[in-house]
């Protein structure tokens, strides 16, 4: 995944913040939360038509769900909450932004939304992202792995975002998403039945 590296920067800067995160009280579960009202914040900006302002309010909140988890792990602090709260809210944060765009499109943009083109890859984008997430957590409740896929959380931001800060490429992103967030979690059931077949027992 090409946002691999910048996550890896974001833990390593994030070593040089955990004094002032202590002295703050700050927690993990904080920056989670704040996280999601910047979300909202973007999200709100998205939906009155600022989609510039709302994409790089929207990479903001991104900074802050790669900089949790960055601190649990500096500060030790890495809990199983933490972790479900982390990805119930990330869950929130893609439905918030979508439903966002779903209603600049059928409020602000009617000419595009009276196509129906639109509307319909943003929820194909909203419906792809949610199935990806949920099979990769239903996988490992069950002791799979499931790591891997084209479009994971990271990149399914930046190319979000890459539409709203350059509305030319708005309809081109979502086409990408639409399509490859689905194929992605087709990619991951795959991959799960791969996993399973190596670990079925053999019959005698």
């Amino acid at each position: 995944m090409f946002t691999v590296k910048f996550q890896e920067w974001v833990r390593a800067s994030a070593r040089r913040f955990v004094a002032a995160m202590h002295l703050l009280g700050i927690t993990p579960n904080t920056l989670t939360v704040v996280g999601l009202g910047i979300t909202a914040v973007g999200a709100f900006l998205v939906g009155v038509g600022l989609l510039a302002a709302g994409g790089l309010v929207l990479i903001i909140a991104g900074l802050f769900d790669l900089l949790d988890g960055a601190v649990a792990r500096v500060t030790g602090k890495v809990y199983r909450y933490g972790a479900f709260l982390d990805s119930t809210t990330d869950r929130y944060s893609e439905a918030i932004a979508y439903m966002a765009l779903l209603y600049y499109f059928i409020y602000n943009d009617p000419a595009r939304a009276s196509r129906g083109v639109e509307p319909l890859l943003v929820l194909m984008a909203l419906s792809g992202s949610l199935l990806v997430s949920y099979i990769r957590a239903r996988a490992q409740s069950l002791g799979f792995v499931c790591d891997g896929g084209l479009l994971a959380r990271p990149e399914r931001v930046v190319i979000l975002v890459t539409g709203l800060i350059i509305p030319v490429l708005l309809v081109p992103c979502l086409w990408l998403l639409a399509i490859f967030t689905n194929l992605t979690a087709v990619q991951r059931v795959y991959l799960v039945w791969q996993e399973s077949r190596k670990t079925a027992p053999v019959s005698q």
